[in-house]
């Protein structure tokens, strides 16, 4: 069966990047055996419109049907908004673009009939603006804060927004909200927006200063409630798109996911899998044994996700030394744990399937998993350093945000994957506290700090070109799609 197409190649240098969150001890980097153990089998909870595992209401909303009726910041007449008629798209706008999951006819023979699917000449950034709310498009072809969404029908701080993820061809992205237990996923190009009104133009934020109320944004295409947050470290963290199938007959990704992690109950976590055209859950995974080593008896959620090239879902714990991985067919749930006491904070997957973990404090330092040997190793002479952001590019380069306080300080560390030595230290005139990377579609590597501002750099001449994006950005996972992108079949 020939392989499916790869669409024009939005990150032809990154392989992965994606976030969590951990911290503990290490060694001297030589690599040690783990032992798997599979806790599950078939054992998830699938779910039409409900959770089950919580109070909570699990039907999605589309796009502003439950908004808030807060006037804060952001509320806007005709005159603000971004109105795109019919004939400005490049499809209806009444209609989203995405191919019907349920249509299965794909070609699988001969040659493919199209040059590949999705995709397109845009490359998006998207940051999380928590203290507002908000979610910024940042275009990264032209350096420039495009437009800016409320990220949950709160419009306010309350939603906590974090994690953010980018789906494959880069047309969507799907955000977590911590404070409100929601999940919302919005459109990044107007032929995808919908025309809810039913008025022939698409009104949407027309510039990074002005949002619309989250009932008039309309290319928010739907908030799903995850959970009722019960403490600090219970709403949603850990998110990502799935890996789709390729419909080499429509040349459209087809048959996608999304997954998100929670707390259902005091140290009980868990992944939740949406669907990602419609917002429903269709299944939630408990992770069995899930450490409990901060908040008390509550712990914390999944801190981050990422997908390997085989489209399972991987997570870890923030603080812990431990790796899940979620079958995406059978459900099947396994960890291991690091013999090197790791203190696990941002973690992502390279072409090769091996899972990268950057240690907050503890050892501080670089390790890496790999499931074909069960073997883990520790990069040597990364240790003592408060490592957070991690992504990992097809030269075999491993990228990690590196914060004030540790040997190395405030910038950005490189390491070669493959030898597991470190290659540079990147600073920056303008560093507070680095977080998620990601890749643009020029190969350019995009570091968000938290503090207001986001920094590009060319990994080959090392040119740095910095941009403020106002508010505090606690931002996380696959912030540019460049994680998926990277690990896709082709």
């Amino acid at each position: 069966m020939a392989s499916p197409p790869r669409p024009r190649p939005r990150h032809a240098l990154l392989t992965a990047t994606a976030l969590a969150l951990a911290c503990s001890g290490g060694d001297d980097g030589r690599e040690t055996m783990g032992s798997a153990t599979l806790l599950t089998e078939g054992t998830a909870t699938t779910t039409a419109a409900t959770d089950t595992d919580t109070d909570a209401s699990t039907s999605a909303t589309t796009g502003g049907g439950t908004a808030g009726e807060s006037e804060s910041q952001g509320t806007t007449d005709d005159s603000t908004t971004s109105k795109v008629s019919d004939s400005d798209s490049d499809s209806d706008p009444t209609t989203t673009t995405t191919t019907d999951p349920t249509d299965t006819d794909t070609d699988t023979t001969g040659d493919p009939p199209c040059d590949g699917g999705g995709g397109g000449e845009f490359s998006f950034l998207w940051v999380s603006n928590t203290d507002q709310g908000s979610v910024s498009r940042v275009n990264t072809l032209t350096l420039a804060e495009e437009a800016r969404f409320w990220s949950d029908p709160v419009q306010s701080g309350a939603a906590d927004p974090s994690r953010t993820s980018v789906n494959i061809d880069g047309r969507f992205m799907v955000v977590a909200n911590r404070g409100a237990g929601t999940v919302t996923k919005i459109a990044a190009n107007v032929a995808d927006c919908v025309d809810r009104n039913g008025n022939g133009v698409i009104e949407t934020s027309p510039n990074k200063d002005t949002l619309l109320n989250y009932a008039d944004e309309e290319c928010i295409l739907w908030t799903a409630k995850i959970n009722t947050p019960f403490s600090v470290g219970a709403g949603p963290r850990g998110t990502t798109f799935g890996l789709p199938t390729f419909n080499q007959k429509t040349c459209e990704y087809e048959d996608e996911k999304v997954w998100v992690g929670t707390l259902s109950a005091p140290g009980q976590a868990q992944m939740t899998r949406l669907n990602s055209y419609t917002g429903e859950i269709e299944a939630t995974v408990p992770l069995p044994n899930w450490p409990v080593n901060i908040d008390g008896i509550n712990g914390y959620a999944p801190y981050g996700a990422a997908i390997d090239p085989d489209g399972a879902v991987w997570t870890t714990g923030v603080f812990t030394n431990v790796a899940y991985r979620v079958d995406p067919v059978t459900l099947e749930v396994q960890r291991w744990d690091s013999p090197n006491a790791d203190s696990h904070y941002g973690m992502g997957i390279d072409a090769g399937g091996r899972v990268w973990f950057a240690n907050w404090q503890g050892h501080g330092g670089v390790s890496v998993f790999d499931p074909t040997s069960e073997s883990w190793g520790l990069v040597a002479g990364s240790e003592g350093n408060l490592f957070r952001g991690v992504a990992t590019d097809s030269a075999g380069n491993v990228w990690l945000s590196s914060n004030a306080g540790g040997a190395l300080g405030c910038g950005l560390i490189q390491v070669n994957g493959d030898a597991l030595t470190i290659t540079n230290f990147h600073t920056f005139d303008q560093c507070g506290t680095p977080l998620g990377i990601g890749f643009d579609l020029e190969n350019k590597l995009w570091l968000v700090d938290y503090n207001g501002w986001a920094y590009q750099m060319d990994p080959i001449t090392l040119e740095k070109k910095l941009l403020p994006i106002a508010n505090v950005h606690y931002t996380y996972s696959d912030i540019t799609g460049s994680g998926l992108a990277g690990i896709k079949p082709g």
